[in-house]
C-alpha cells in the first residue's frame, strides 16, 4: 500500500491537507489542450482538471514507486476530453480502486459537489471522491492544488444531498474525512452502494439524442433530458466520442479572427497594445482614446478584483467605466470563467459599438479559441516629404457578426502630436482600386474613423495620403 501518512504539511491549521505546486509548464499545457472544447465552460473545466491531474498523478506516482501492481493510471485516458466536454471530474485507477478528483477554484470550499454521472453510472462509480481546491490565478506565478478531504461512494449515496436540478450529490466540507491516511487504511474494502443498471436505448434514440446534445448554444447538454437517458448515452464510449467530435467540429473547421490575424503579424502589423508600448513617446490623445490613459500611468501593478470589474461592466450608466472594465478584463488569467462570461454577456447585450469592439478584443486575450473574439492590430505609417516626416498610427479592429460577416473599424491618429496634419486623407478602396469611402482631416482633426461590414475573404485596401505621399495597406478578411 502507498504511504499517505507521509503527507507534507503546508498549513499548521490544516495539517492533514495535501497541497501540491503546479508547474508553470504543466499549467500552460493544460490550458493549450483545453482549447479543444466547444465553449468557455467546458474549456475552463478541462483546464482545471488537466492542471490538477498532472500535479496529483506526479505526486501519487512517487509514493507508489516500487509498487509495480499499484501504479496509478487515468481512467478513459484516451478519450478523457470527451468526458471533460460535459462533466467535471477525473477518475484515477489504482489496482481495483478508483478515485475521482473533483476540482474547484472557489476560494473557500463549502461543499463537495459530485456530478451524478460519477455516482449512478455503474461503470463510472468510484470508491473515493476527493474535493480539490485549485489556484490558477497565477499571483507571482504560483499555481497549486489542495485536497480538502474525501468521501466514499456509500457516504455520498446515503448522506449526500441530491439535486435533481443539476444532477449532483453534495456533502458539506466539514463532513468529509480530511486525512488521506484514513483512505489508505480502508483501501480494498467494499465502500460502494449498489446502483441499478442503466436503461437500454432503442435503435433510433442515440441519433435523436446526438442531435439534441450537439446544439452548441447549450453549454450543459447533460441537463436537456432525464438523467438516466443521458447516462445511458454517455456511458457508451462510441456515442460519447461522437458527441465530442460533433461539438468540436465547427471550431476545427473555422479559423477565428485571432488566428486569421496571425497572417498580418507576419507582415509588419502588431497587436495594438504591443505597438503602443514600443513607441518612444506617447501622445495623451492616442493613449486615452484607444488604450486608456490611467493604464499607462499606473500599469497593472494593482489589479482590480474581477468581481469589481464585472460590477463596473454591468453599470450601463457610465460608458467610460464599462469600457475600462472591459479592457482590464482582457488582462486576467487565461480561461477565467467569470471574466469570459461577463464579456460574452456584454457582447450579446450592448448596443454600443465601441463597447462591443473592446469586449470582443478582451475576450480574444483570455479565450482565444472562442468564435466570438475580435482582434485589434496596429501599424506605424511614416509619410516622408523631403526633410519632414509625419508618423501616423493606423488601427484596425475586426469583430465577428452574424453568419460570415465581419465588422471592420479603421482608426487613424497622430503618434506624437495633438492633431492630424491638415489635409491628411484616409481612403478605403475596392479591389479594382475604386474609392468607396474617403475623408480628409482639417486643422483641428485629432482622428479619422470609418466603420463598415465585410464578409470572410473580402479584399480591400486602406490608403493614408498626405501632400502627394501615400502608403497603401492590403487586407483580406
Amino acid at each position: 500500500m502507498f504511504e499517505f501518512n507521509q503527507l507534507q504539511s503546508f498549513d499548521v491549521h490544516n495539517s492533514y491537507r495535501l497541497r501540491l505546486m503546479i508547474e508553470q509548464s504543466d499549467r500552460e499545457t493544460a490550458w493549450e489542450k483545453a482549447q479543444y472544447h466547444s465553449n468557455p465552460i467546458s474549456r475552463y473545466n478541462a483546464d482545471l482538471n488537466g492542471a490538477c491531474l498532472k500535479a496529483f498523478l506526479n505526486w501519487l506516482s512517487e509514493w507508489l514507486e516500487g509498487e509495480l501492481l499499484l501504479q496509478p493510471s487515468v481512467w478513459k485516458h484516451q478519450d478523457i476530453d470527451s468526458i471533460w466536454e460535459v462533466v467535471n471530474g477525473t477518475a484515477i485507477k489504482i489496482g481495483e480502486t478508483r478515485l475521482v478528483l473533483i476540482p474547484s477554484d472557489e476560494g473557500e470550499l463549502e461543499e463537495l459537489s459530485v456530478p451524478q454521472e460519477w455516482v449512478d453510472i455503474p461503470t463510472w462509480a468510484a470508491d473515493y471522491y476527493l474535493a480539490v481546491q485549485v489556484n490558477l490565478d497565477g499571483d507571482d506565478d504560483e499555481y497549486w492544488m489542495e485536497v480538502w478531504g474525501f468521501t466514499t461512494h456509500r457516504q455520498l449515496k446515503n448522506e449526500g444531498r441530491y439535486s435533481a436540478g443539476n444532477y449532483t450529490y453534495s456533502l458539506p466540507i466539514e463532513e468529509l474525512t480530511e486525512s488521506l491516511t484514513v483512505m489508505q487504511i480502508t483501501l480494498g474494502l467494499n465502500l460502494q452502494e449498489e446502483v441499478p443498471l442503466l436503461p437500454s436505448l432503442s435503435e433510433v434514440q442515440p441519433e435523436k439524442l446526438l442531435e439534441i446534445f450537439s446544439d452548441l448554444s447549450v453549454y450543459s447538454p447533460r441537463l436537456k433530458v432525464p438523467f438516466y437517458q443521458w447516462a445511458a448515452f454517455l456511458a457508451n464510449d462510441e456515442f460519447r466520442q461522437r458527441l465530442y467530435e460533433r461539438r468540436l467540429k465547427p471550431l476545427v473547421r473555422e479559423k477565428n479572427l485571432v488566428e486569421r490575424a496571425k497572417n498580418y503579424l507576419q507582415c509588419g502589423w502588431e497587436i495594438f497594445e504591443e505597438m503602443i508600448e514600443s513607441l518612444e513617446t506617447l501622445e495623451p490623445n492616442l493613449v486615452y482614446a484607444i488604450a486608456g490613459s490611467e493604464r499607462y500611468r499606473n500599469g497593472y501593478s494593482s489589479k482590480p478584483k474581477i468581481p469589481k470589474l464585472i460590477e463596473l461592466l454591468q453599470d450601463s450608466r457610465n460608458k467610460g467605466n464599462q469600457w475600462r472594465a472591459a479592457e482590464l478584463l482582457g488582462h486576467v488569467e487565461l480561461g477565467n470563467a467569470e471574466a469570459i462570461a461577463a464579456l460574452t454577456h456584454l457582447l450579446q447585450t450592448t448596443q454600443d459599438d465601441t463597447l462591443r469592439r473592446q469586449a470582443a478584443v478582451s475576450l480574444g486575450k483570455i479565450d482565444p479559441k472562442n468564435s466570438a473574439v475580435g482582434v485589434r492590430i496596429g501599424k506605424i505609417i511614416e509619410l516622408k516629404i523631403r526633410l519632414d516626416m509625419v508618423r501616423i498610427v493606423l488601427v484596425v479592429t475586426l469583430l465577428p457578426e452574424e453568419s460570415d460577416r465581419i465588422n471592420v473599424h479603421l482608426w487613424v491618429c497622430p503618434a506624437r502630436s495633438q492633431t492630424l496634419p491638415p489635409n491628411l486623407e484616409l481612403i478605403v478602396l475596392y479591389k479594382d482600386g475604386k474609392v468607396f469611402w474617403q475623408e480628409k482631416a482639417d486643422t483641428a482633426t485629432d482622428n479619422l474613423q470609418y466603420e463598415f461590414r465585410a464578409v470572410l475573404d473580402d479584399y480591400f485596401q486602406v490608403k493614408v495620403a498626405w501632400q502627394g505621399v501615400n502608403v497603401t495597406e492590403d487586407f483580406t478578411i
